[in-house]
């Protein structure tokens, strides 16, 4: 026997279970979706299809709700109280336009349950953004509606870092239950990584990581009522795809992907592409009521509007896809004007020095220097012992009167005999760079030290920086085919050496000696000189000293 309370709930579920925002309404504390301006509430359009043939729609019924089939087609300017000041003000217990759309497509998507025919691409939706759009209040709401309103329903969430999952997602799921009216809390019970009815077992939202060492974050889930929420959805790989697939089995799924787009391959990429059988939907952080104040101010100022950070993290598109290849892989100095000099003299101060060593293979050993303005090629050579190679640094460290400290040499191979046999003072020592993991400050942005150093180099050519050399063309041809893209987590990776040579047939040696340089954007201190130091330097420029002579080709170093 059902008590009047139980039956209560249970008429109210009947009546929630088709409408995310009349349960948002009556369950979770009285919010509303955005409301449209006046002007267009139950009013008809006359637009152009892609065809260019003139047709009348309507954007909203008269009350309000959205209408339009295609609902990538609303935008910021269709409703009220957009701007971050007056959402503030005036838009107290509302979801933002773009939290609206995405919880209307969820609608949509639910209520083709029971249907014989249905549209699939309600089913899949894919939401690219910028940050600060509300995707994981959207994912929650929609979470605990599933839930709640479907029996024995199973709902698998996945990200690709246990931070994004447990930190943020789970955390606003927590906030949005506890807004929930208390005969609903009492019924659901949240542990670390799981949201269930209490008393079930099979009735629950399952958190999991994803990731290449985890792609099966998403199996195990079969059940009547499926929902999968794929959160940083760039990241999802094709081994994960195949595990999603596998819980899709049951007549009633949704399939929901939000991020930021990260990765130009993979499957949340081409669930973008025109044609594709989804709902897509795109909402930049320009357009957010509630994005964090000054977020966009300081990616504009740290990256510039032209950057491929701006363009993911603010606009919430895909990176340089116009110079994209087939792989996947985009020109890491693409839209760069790279500024060259031929040597005349050019002085360099307090320089850092990168060391690419090559033994007795068939690539080049290199040694680069490099100050604020200028970057100089001081020693390229066909084979090198790691006695002879030391020396040379040695006489390329005191000729530009540098220190150890400011010499950064890739420790790989050859390279740990090489650092070995620098000779220096006591306490000091150069670098040894292992540069294929990442820092721990920028493991979020860098798959690898070397991306960094290489990221360093191209933001410095990009402000500027200036290679000194008479071999223009060979440095051009080297940058031609030195390319990135982004792995799972969204971090820039370079293609690997191996990878590389086995492509285009030769190694990129200058390329690989210039980002050595870049082990420290400053040098570690300017270099201090004693009285007679000075005294001779006086004198070396009074009598127009120069080095023509030195095998290194170091003319006119001494005025440093």
């Amino acid at each position: 026997m059902i008590d009047d309370q139980t039956k209560a709930v249970l008429d109210k579920i009947e009546r929630w279970r088709k409408d995310v925002f009349l349960f948002a309404y009556e369950a979770m504390g009285f919010w509303k979706p955005a409301q449209p301006k006046d002007e267009l509430i139950d009013r008809e359009f006359e637009i152009k299809d892609r065809f260019g043939n003139k047709k009348k729609v309507k954007l909203f019924d008269k009350d309000g709700n959205l209408v339009y089939h295609d609902l990538s087609f609303y935008q910021k300017d269709m409703f009220k109280y957009q701007e971050p000041s007056d959402f503030r003000r005036w838009a107290q217990k509302k979801f933002t336009w773009q939290q609206t759309v995405g919880l209307e497509a969820y609608n949509r998507a639910i209520n083709t349950f029971g249907q014989d025919a249905y549209d699939i691409k309600k089913r899949w939706v894919t939401i690219r953004s910028g940050h600060g759009v509300g995707k994981t209040a959207t994912a929650s709401v929609i979470t605990l509606h599933f839930l709640i309103n479907f029996f024995f329903s199973q709902i698998g969430a996945t990200a690709n870092t246990e931070y994004q999952l447990k930190d943020v997602f789970m955390k606003e799921v927590y906030k949005w239950y506890k807004r929930l009216i208390p005969e609903l809390q009492s019924q659901i019970e949240i542990l670390d990584n799981k949201v269930r009815i209490r008393d079930t077992k099979d009735w629950f939202m399952r958190a999991r990581v994803a990731g290449k060492d985890n792609p099966e974050a998403l199996a195990g889930i079969h059940a009547d009522y499926v929902l999968l929420f794929i959160d940083e959805a760039s990241g999802v790989g094709q081994a994960m795809v195949e595990s999603m697939e596998g819980a899709l089995t049951g007549e009633n799924w949704v399939v929901i992907m939000v991020g930021n787009p990260t990765r130009n391959e993979g499957f949340f990429y081409e669930s973008h592409k025109k044609g594709a059988p989804f709902t897509k939907l795109h909402f930049t952080s320009l357009d957010s009521p509630i994005v964090k104040e000054g977020f966009i101010e300081s990616i504009k100022e740290k990256y510039g509007e032209d950057s491929d950070v701006y363009r993911i993290r603010v606009l919430g598109e895909f990176a340089g896809e116009q110079d994209m290849d087939e792989k996947g892989w985009i020109p890491l100095f693409a839209n760069i004007n790279i500024h060259f000099e031929e040597p005349n003299d050019q002085i360099l101060n307090n320089v850092i020095i990168g060391v690419d060593p090559a033994g007795q293979g068939k690539d080049f050993s290199q040694i680069m220097v490099r100050d604020n303005i200028y970057l100089k090629e001081a020693l390229r050579e066909k084979t090198s012992t790691e006695i002879d190679l030391a020396r040379k640094i040695e006489a390329i460290r005191d000729a530009y009167r540098t220190t150890n400290a400011n010499i950064g040499i890739d420790a790989f191979g050859i390279g740990a005999k090489v650092v070995a046999n620098v000779r220096t003072k006591t306490g000091e020592g150069v670098n040894a760079i292992l540069a294929d993991k990442p820092r721990e400050e920028t493991k979020e942005e860098f798959a690898s030290f070397k991306a960094e150093m290489a990221w360093r180099l191209r933001e410095w050519l990009a402000r500027g920086g200036i290679i000194i050399t008479n071999n223009k063309q060979a440095w051009l041809r080297e940058f031609s085919y030195i390319k990135f893209k982004r792995d799972l987590r969204g971090r820039i990776k370079l293609m690997d050496k191996v990878e590389f040579k086995k492509e285009y047939g030769f190694s990129p040696d200058r390329f690989d000696g210039a980002l050595y340089t870049f082990f420290r954007t400053e040098p570690a201190h300017k270099p201090v000189l004693t009285s007679d130091e000075l005294e001779q330097l006086e004198l070396e420029k009074w009598k127009g000293y120069n080095r023509e002579s030195n095998e290194f080709d170091l003319k006119k170093l001494s005025s440093i």
